[in-house]
């Protein structure tokens, strides 16, 4: 019986199942990686999965284990990991390859003879809805485990500038940066208001340049005299900008001060 198989079908199949394998492996090592180098894995192994067709016999296993290492080192590079790196992808990939299997059995769907591509709807379809679930399942949980560890510290405070604005703030006991005698506060999320005072009070001159010494050196970040009223002590301040820009679930990241120093 003769069977219409779609190239592109072919190609997508295996890129999205490469790369989620890929990604699966590298995530489970701890494997730094770029978004695109894994992509660059995912595409290799959809390329070598077309020229397979046309191998048979040694020429096939030798064209599987060159393939197999090449797309391991373009997802993740030279390094002491590769070889693990690459038993552990192996090892997903019969695991996803026996998944598969057992699922096709499952919906009585011909694996063997090819059934699966008069599918209606192809297989990387189905294997892109399940990794956009696990990956918005991953970051919820992750977002509820960083949320658990930071909501104890943030605290309700009142910043006077002129006029009194109700935010939060973080408890930071690891923030003693002072300057001139006041400690030091920053906005790492901006209210409304605050822009504009800022703007107005740096055309008046009325800014100061704290010195910040971070990892890459130490660079100098403007700030304004404010007022902050947090865990029942009020105090005198600078209110300064972060040395770079960040998304945080509070306005202002406070001096240990305000925690007991």
């Amino acid at each position: 019986m003769l069977m219409n198989v779609y190239v592109e079908y072919v190609i997508l199949d295996n890129f999205v199942l490469d790369t989620l394998l890929l990604w699966a492996a590298a995530a489970t090592l701890g494997i730094p990686y770029a978004r695109w180098r894994i992509f660059s894995g995912g595409a290799i192994g959809a390329v070598c999965a077309v020229v397979s067709v046309y191998l048979s016999g040694v020429w096939l296993y030798l064209l599987k284990a060159v393939c197999l290492t090449a797309m391991c080192v373009a997802a993740a590079g030279f390094g002491k990991k590769l070889f693990w790196y690459i038993l552990l992808t192996l090892a997903y990939t019969f695991i996803a390859g026996g998944a598969i299997v057992g699922l096709f059995g499952l919906l009585r769907i011909n694996l063997y003879d090819g059934g699966f591509y008069e599918m209606k709807v192809p297989l990387f379809v189905y294997l892109s809805g399940i990794a956009l679930t696990a990956c918005i399942c991953f970051s919820v949980v992750k977002y509820i485990r960083h949320a658990k560890k930071i909501v104890p510290h943030i605290v309700k405070i009142v910043v006077k500038l002129n006029k009194n604005y109700t935010l939060t703030g973080f408890c930071d006991s690891g923030n003693t940066l002072n300057f001139e005698g006041k400690p030091v506060c920053f906005v790492t999320k901006k209210f409304n208001g605050f822009a504009e005072y800022f703007a107005r009070q740096t055309l008046a001159r009325n800014t100061v340049s704290i010195p910040v010494s971070t990892v890459a050196g130490t660079v100098c970040v403007p700030a304004v005299d404010g007022t902050v009223c947090a865990c029942g002590k009020e105090c005198s301040v600078y209110l300064a900008l972060p040395a770079q820009p960040c998304t945080t679930e509070y306005n202002v990241l406070l001096s240990n001060e305000f925690s007991g120093g």
